[in-house]
């Protein structure tokens, strides 16, 4: 029996509203037997590189909602500084969804919304500053809106002063806009002596606390001497200001809990509830921005390994469990990256970074079919086909790059964009006993679409999609832009201009390649093609037309080229193709009768007949030998099959 598959549809996960809710709908997942599939963009929405941000984004236009029973979506970092482009996008998107969808925090068109419960918060905050610091004068800075939320807080907070007897003046509630701005405002009103200070400000958001804080200070208004502040969010800057903003962990892992409850009564009518219950992410942080003494287990968590120059136990294996921003710029990940020759070293090498993703249980990159043409490039969307070109396993029992990287030599595996990952198509139960989880995410170089990376690991040891993923992937995608414009390069030495076929520089590489890598047993053959009467074409109906019996040619040269083989313009009239593997001779003849018979369907609709004279020649392949030996047999046989042409032309004049 499959599992049931969850979308979680998200924005910027390092961040703290979004990781909180993974950690709920992971653990509730995990409870139920459910697979999760988390989509996001890795930046915020209010990212200043726009094309950069535009390749972010594209990653929610691979969302396909048959392979999913449900999805969660996380509106309210989606609309950050009021961008609402990805809301209404997604909005249009979602709007014709099949399958159950329910929102967390803000409205989503007509879907249910599930709240946090942010009113015990700021219940709990306001008792402590009357109980703790006996404070009976306060100022609250609230939101920019009367939304849910904003409602919830406040009235958390009115509710706890209605208790105490303390009486609040509506007048010193202020609208704020839950950013840094917000506090700046603020204080400005308490420095300029409009206001006169209270004994604390309980505001609703920790970058509203940062901003109020830090303007005062410049002024030299103390906190918390002078002032009590007070902030919600419990985010990283929170915890590293000086001083340590006392806090508040929202409750987005219970909400993110709860939103999964509901798609199980959607998509699993008879199966129990199990609701989560816990407070661990429920808890006042201690800074010192109240008068408390310091909670150093919460200020000082976010810095743990973060200092640069750090000289790591490399012998201690935990430490491949965390790796950080210091130890990924220690790697030399993107020197290593961006000097690969090829496209093929280059993902070999990505290959071998993989390490840097500890903990993962697999690790796929998907590009695009055509990725590294720069003239088919793709800005919105991926193309119908996918190519599979790294499916990395953590632990396989096969090491090395050539296991696990598919591209070159004809080793490519594509699949169905439709499908999104073949991994998620098997749904081996078998293989994976414990649901998963499926991050995905966009690898693009600015807005050119390149394809997408997914992590994939057990719903019990999830890892976390971070700063450091984050910039992996901006190291993959600067590496394969510098991939691609190599290989540009390489591409115009190595093909013809008019045709797009090999010439004799690109043959010789590929085929030498080949050679080196066929089985003993292995068969070379050679056809060779010449235009007839090229020169009386151009000279009597122009170059343009001679031009057209040159891509006629072509054309039907490639119609007979298998995706193994090596299709070549010589120079002038002459076309070439090249093969090393299990051949036949018989297989040879039928190439040769479907190239007459595509010059004599295309002549149907010409005015000017194309003729081609063509021979080949095969044999058991001598590595030694090399090439030359068969191309020089199939040569005389096309010259042969030329002078029977024309000695059948001089009997029909007679």
């Amino acid at each position: 029996m499959k599992r049931k598959r969850i979308g979680l549809i998200t924005i910027s996960p390092e961040t703290e509203y979004p990781s909180r809710v993974m950690s709920g709908v992971f653990s509730q997942c995990k409870k139920y037997g459910y697979d999760v599939v988390v989509i996001s963009s890795l930046v915020s929405v209010c990212n200043y590189y726009k094309d950069y941000l535009h390749g972010e984004l594209n990653i929610y236009n691979l969302i396909n909602f048959d392979l999913f029973d449900g999805f969660i979506i996380t509106p309210v970092p989606m609309t950050e500084d009021h961008n609402v482009f990805l809301y209404n996008t997604l909005l249009e998107q979602f709007k014709n969804c099949p399958k159950p969808v329910v929102s967390l925090d803000k409205e989503f068109g007509d879907f249910p919304v599930i709240y946090t419960d942010d009113k015990t918060p700021f219940k709990r905050i306001t008792e402590h500053l009357i109980k703790k610091h006996n404070c009976r004068r306060f100022d609250i800075l609230s939101g920019p809106d009367d939304s849910q939320l904003t409602t919830m807080r406040l009235d958390g907070i009115l509710e706890v002063l209605s208790e105490n007897n303390i009486t609040v003046d509506r007048n010193r509630i202020f609208r704020g806009d839950y950013w840094y701005l917000g506090g700046e405002r603020l204080a400005n009103r308490y420095i300029s002596g409009e206001l006169d200070l209270p004994e604390a400000v309980i505001c609703l958001s920790d970058h509203m606390a940062l901003g109020l804080i830090n303007r005062l200070q410049k002024n030299n208004i103390r906190v918390p001497e002078d002032v009590i502040i007070t902030g919600f969010g419990a985010v990283r800057e929170a915890a590293v200001n000086t001083p340590p903003l006392t806090s508040f962990v929202p409750s987005h892992a219970k909400a993110g809990a709860e939103a999964v409850d509901y798609l199980r009564s959607k998509i699993d009518p008879a199966a129990s509830i199990d609701e989560r219950i816990d407070t661990s992410d429920i808890e006042l942080k201690l800074g010192a921005s109240c008068g408390c003494e310091e909670d150093f287990s919460y200020t000082r968590a976010y810095f743990k390994n973060e200092y640069s120059g750090t000289k790591y136990n490399y012998d201690d294996n935990s430490i491949w469990d965390n790796i950080n921003m210091t130890m990924l710029q220690e790697s030399y990940m993107a020197e290593n990256l961006t000097g690969a020759e090829t496209p093929q070293i280059c993902l070999g090498k990505i290959y071998e970074t993989k390490y840097l993703l500890k903990p993962y249980k697999r690790f796929y990159l998907c590009l695009n079919e055509n990725w590294l043409n720069t003239d088919a490039d793709i800005f919105d969307g991926y193309s119908d086909r996918m190519l599979l070109a790294i499916s990395a396993h953590n632990n396989s029992k096969h090491h090395g790059w050539e296991h696990h990287v598919f591209f070159g030599d004809g080793r490519e595996r594509y699949f169905s964009k439709k499908e999104m990952l073949p991994a998620l198509i098997e749904n081996r139960n078998d293989i994976f006993k414990e649901p998963q989880v499926y991050y995905f995410a966009p690898i693009h170089f600015g807005k050119v679409c390149l394809g997408y990376a997914v992590v994939q690991n057990d719903l019990g040891n999830p890892g976390q999609i971070g700063e450091v993923f984050r910039n992996y992937l901006r190291n993959i995608n600067n590496a394969l832009e510098m991939s691609r414009t190599k290989y540009r390069s390489t591409y115009l030495a190595e093909h013809d201009a008019m045709t797009g076929l090999k010439n004799r520089r690109g043959m010789e590489f590929a085929l030498l390649t080949k050679i080196k890598n066929a089985d003993e047993n292995a068969s070379i053959f050679a056809i060779m093609i010449d235009m007839d009467g090229l020169k009386k074409r151009n000279d009597k109906y122009g170059h343009s037309e001679g031009d057209n019996g040159i891509m006629t040619v072509a054309k039907a040269v490639l119609s007979i080229t298998d995706e193994n083989e090596i299709c070549v313009r010589g120079g002038g009239d002459e076309f070439m193709i090249l093969g090393v593997g299990d051949y036949t001779d018989l297989q040879l003849r039928e190439k040769l009768s479907r190239f007459r018979g595509y010059l004599e369907s295309a002549n149907e609709t010409m005015s000017i007949p194309v003729e081609a004279s063509i021979g080949y020649s095969i044999q058991k392949l001598d590595k030694n030998e090399g090439y030359q030996v068969v191309l020089d047999k199939a040569d005389e046989k096309m010259y042969e099959d030329k002078r029977i042409k024309k000695s059948d032309s001089r009997k029909a004049k007679q």
